[in-house]
């Protein structure tokens, strides 16, 4: 892995922006990459030391934000890819033991407006310690139409790219104790949503039994 990073790193000294493109592919695909390390990378290399803060906006954003987003979005569609295609199969084989099957998941996706779902995809890609992978197999899971989940999956990530990129070349040489203390923030959050998954399917299960039981008690004897 170590290897991996140095000759991404190599790659966006010497191609620049195509090699940022190539390095948030790489590190779509490859969970163990720390997900800030190849931007704030990129802001460290290829964005001058001398530049103050308003020349360093035009650079970042051409040579790291745009390639970077595209990159995000593009790697994006294989956990939307495993959400659309293997939720409804994984909910349904696993039924008994959630206690509750694919309707209820639909009924639940029903409740939230669009407006609703495209600014919580804003607002959490935007966040740098929060998982990207469980934003995009959440988003297929409940079938979002796929032109809604790349606009705003697209416009979420400026904002991350942005920041990230200013944060590696403010730091300067010291970004990989930045970036890996991100990347550890985001493992911590993955862990709190296993949490919360866990306690909604324990309240599905409860609300479900509920109904259940209530329709038996109504039940004419």
């Amino acid at each position: 892995m170590t290897e991996l990073l140095n000759w991404i790193m190599e790659s966006i000294r010497a191609y620049g922006p195509w090699s940022v493109f190539i390095g948030v592919i790489i590190e779509s695909v490859i969970v163990p990459i720390p997900s800030p390390l190849v931007i704030m990378g990129a802001g460290f290399i290829l964005i001058s030391p001398e530049t103050n803060a308003a020349g360093a906006l035009v650079p970042i954003l051409l040579l790291i934000v745009l390639p970077g987003s595209v990159a995000s979005t593009l790697g994006a569609y294989i956990g939307y890819g495993i959400g659309y295609l293997g939720g409804k199969p994984l909910v349904e084989r696993w039924k008994g033991f959630l206690g509750f099957g694919w309707e209820e998941v639909q009924a639940m996706e029903q409740r939230f407006c669009a407006g609703q779902v495209n600014a919580s995809i804003f607002f959490l890609r935007a966040l740098p310690i929060f998982p990207l992978s469980v934003i995009s197999a959440a988003a297929g899971l409940f079938r979002l139409p796929l032109k809604q989940f790349s606009l705003w999956t697209f416009y979420g990530t400026i904002p991350r790219c942005l920041f990230l990129g200013y944060l590696g070349w403010w730091m300067g040489e010291t970004y990989h104790n930045i970036a890996y203390g991100i990347d550890k923030a985001e493992t911590m959050v993955s862990v709190l949503i296993i949490l919360g998954v866990l306690a909604l399917i324990l309240w599905l299960r409860a609300k479900v039994r509920g109904k259940i039981l209530n329709g038996n008690q109504n039940r004419p004897s």
